[in-house]
């Protein structure tokens, strides 16, 4: 679909060698015409390299970008005028292809650095780069420059995340101090089951080699001093954007300054869990993440405001405009440090700049082919993005609003070219049009924003919130007309002690976002479960819409009929595997007749969260213990499966020779969880066994059983585990 989207501009290439009787400016017209739409499927052909590097079981070699590119080339060489244009459209999209999976590659080695192959507990010692909050709430530190205590410094990690005793961000350590201790250390996660999150990829390009938990008070030892300038900014800033976040949480009471420190600061760690879950049920968990929406709010304001002073103080139209962009620029650059400079932060940022950008060069600010270069931008920096639902819902939405709105405004103009023989409006008659163009405005942008981001928020959090809408159409409007105007004039204010007035509004109007997204989460049927979907869904639903919103003609329908595929193909997913096991058999589920039935009503809940999760069930973990479906003893259960294999599962420590051999009978899963090595009939899973595979689903077919592991042993990439 990608490559066939340059060579369908292989017909203009035709029509160009056609008419080269026009003379040069014609033929110079036409090619920078078909040249501007194919640059819009440039970031399509690059995103598709990066997706090849990380879709590929083996580490590639350099080399392979070579290869990619070297057909480039033969196709540029010895061709004619009437096939020029496809052999110059296919070369583009070969060498973006190339350039993506070159960045991808370049990535990886550069972020490579020590991981942690086993659990250990030993004192650490690190600097603090930022505090975050863990699950239970307690403050998490997120260290660089380590030393771990009789470890080599070559098998060191470079970054270290540890959850610490202390009860409060009070009593926690700030950005830039060392602190020193003692605690268990762990790599970083595994997949909960085959093809789930990740965590080792993202920890990967992170540089965090191991997570883990105090075993006692951190002590605060003598700092080192920065290295160099850039080390120095950097703790400045962490601790300017603590100070700003304990100033809101100060000012503001309760969870208004705990949202307020989150869009403002970057700091989540004072939302209470029960306004996060009222936030995501009612889909309005996005307002907490700074990204398009705050960056858009905040350059949007101020450019806005400096124009208007600009004009005012009678500079010109034009100049005006562009020293507001420059004012607008900055104001963003500020934003994107104070926040923390997150991955979504810095590709609203981007597209902020790209957009500015074009202001300054006196282009439209927003359009799709500033959006391709702010993809290819984010894919060149950072190209594991491609692979973030954050980065695939943000340019889905974007891409939807901006095709959206260009169709809106191409028909506004040709309304408004049949209007002009009409009598001129009044002074209330335009005040209504426009008051009603901007409420349907609002409709239109939370309609088309949810529709495009919904099936990927179905795919990777397997819900759906049906009164996403609603809840968008009452809370996002506050946060453009009360909440961001309030930040930006207490920003202002606060230098001359005037901010209390403005954070005061701001509360309000966070009061009114959080009363919304309880009210909404509070009503029957607030969310649904959906099961997890093929694999091949999302690229199907990725390309489609892509195709949609940039294709031009009859064939952009092609787009439609591929998310129609993917949903068709969704629909009739596969059943979910019979049998899962988390990593070390801490956890096991059985597929049952009224759901998944799990071994253990508490242990390992992020995992039983997700497995429920993925098979579409609202049930919680207590309950979905109770169900009917295990046989269970003291330490060890039974079940039989839908083929008639019986599965014996035992957690105990000490197991008997002879007890292993009596279980491991013809068709029977064994899964001994402190089990020895043992050959015999059975399929058998040992602790040694475990260890390697890691997470286990287990597929009943037939006469027999197909065990499915994450950690394959085919699959060697530098963020495997052992590698």
């Amino acid at each position: 679909m990608i490559f066939g989207a340059f060579m369908g501009q292989e017909r203009a290439g035709h029509k160009v060698a056609d008419r080269l009787e026009l003379g040069v400016p014609d033929l110079a017209a036409i090619w920078r015409s078909e040249a501007r739409r194919a640059i819009l499927w440039l970031p399509v052909a690059m995103g598709a390299g990066v997706w090849l590097y990380f879709w590929l079981d083996r580490e590639p070699s350099p080399l392979w970008c070579a290869l990619i590119l070297l057909p480039v080339w033969a196709l540029l060489g010895g061709r004619t005028h009437r096939a020029g244009f496809a052999a110059v459209a296919v070369a583009l999209a070969l060498t973006a292809f190339g350039a993506g999976f070159g960045f991808a590659s370049w990535a990886a080695h550069r972020a490579h650095a020590p991981i942690l192959a086993a659990p250990i507990e030993e004192t650490v010692e690190g600097r603090v780069l930022g505090l975050s909050k863990s699950a239970s709430g307690a403050p998490r530190a997120l260290l660089d420059r380590v030393v771990v205590y009789g470890m080599d410094p070559v098998e060191t990690p470079a970054r270290v995340r540890v959850t610490l005793l202390a009860t409060d961000r009070e009593s926690a350590p700030g950005p830039g101090q060392r602190i020193r201790i003692f605690a268990r250390l762990l790599p970083p996660g595994e997949p909960v089951e085959p093809g789930a999150f990740d965590f080792g990829l993202r920890a990967y390009f992170d540089r965090l080699g191991a997570v883990g938990y105090a075993r006692g008070v951190a002590l605060i030892v003598e700092a080192r001093p920065p290295r160099g300038l850039a080390e120095r900014a950097q703790i400045w800033i962490a601790r300017r954007r603590a100070a700003l976040s304990d100033a809101l949480l100060t000012a503001l009471p309760g969870r208004q300054g705990a949202f307020a420190a989150a869009i403002i600061a970057g700091d989540r760690s004072g939302i209470d869990e029960v306004d996060a879950e009222a936030l995501r049920v009612s889909n309005l968990a996005h307002l907490l993440a700074i990204s398009g929406l705050h960056m858009g709010l905040l350059t949007g304001l101020v450019f806005a405001a400096a124009r208007l002073v600009f004009v005012a103080l009678g500079l010109s139209g034009a100049k005006a405009k562009k020293t507001a962009a420059v004012i607008a620029l900055l104001a963003g650059f500020g934003y994107l440090l104070i926040s923390g400079a997150t991955v979504a932060t810095q590709r609203a940022f981007v597209m902020m700049a790209v957009a500015f950008t074009a202001v300054l060069l006196d282009r439209p600010a927003i359009t799709l082919r500033g959006l391709a270069l702010a993809a290819m931008v984010v894919l060149a920096v950072r190209p594991v993005s491609l692979m973030d639902v954050g980065f695939q819902m943000s340019f889905a939405a974007t891409a939807a609003l901006v095709a959206g709105w260009e169709e809106v405004r191409r028909r506004r103009q040709a309304r408004d070219r049949d209007e002009k023989s009409r009598a001129p409006e009044g002074r209330w008659q335009k005040l209504r049009r426009r008051s009603m163009f901007y409420l349907a405005g609002i409709v239109f942008t939370s309609i088309i924003a949810g529709a495009a981001t919904a099936p990927f928020a179905a795919y990777h959090f397997n819900r759906i919130a049906p009164y996403g809408l609603p809840a968008n159409l009452a809370a996002v409007p506050v946060m453009g007309l009360v909440i961001a105007p309030s930040a930006v004039a207490a920003g202002l204010a606060a230098p001359f002690g005037l901010a209390d007035l403005p954070l005061r509004v701001m509360g309000a109007g966070i009061e009114w976002v959080l009363a919304a997204a309880h009210s909404i989460a509070a009503l029957p049927g607030a969310i649904r479960p959906v099961a997890v979907a093929p694999a091949l869904v999302l690229p199907l639903i990725a390309l489609g819409g892509l195709w949609l919103f940039l294709w031009r003609g009859p064939g952009r329908l092609a787009g439609a009929a591929a998310i129609a595929a993917a949903l068709i193909l969704w629909a009739g997913a596969p059943t979910r595997p019979e049998v899962l096991i988390a990593p070390e058999a801490r956890l096991i589920g059985v597929m049952g007749a009224e759901g998944r039935v799990l071994d253990h009503p508490r242990a390992q809940s992020f995992a039983a969260k997700s497995w429920l999760r993925r098979d579409g069930d609202s049930a919680s973990q207590k309950d979905a213990y109770t169900r009917p479906g295990l046989t269970r003893g003291k330490g060890w259960f039974s079940a039989t499966l839908i083929n008639g294999w019986r599965l014996e599962a035992v957690h105990s420590r000490r197991i008997a020779p002879s007890r292993v051999v009596a279980l491991c009978q013809p068709r029977t899963l064994v899964i001994l969880r402190y089990g020895p090595r043992h050959q015999g009939p059975c399929i058998y899973l040992g602790k040694d066994d475990l260890a390697r595979l890691g997470a286990v689903a287990v597929r009943a077919g037939g006469a027999g059983l197909r065990v499915i592991p994450a950690n394959d042993p085919r699959r060697r990439r530098l963020w495997s585990r052992g590698q």
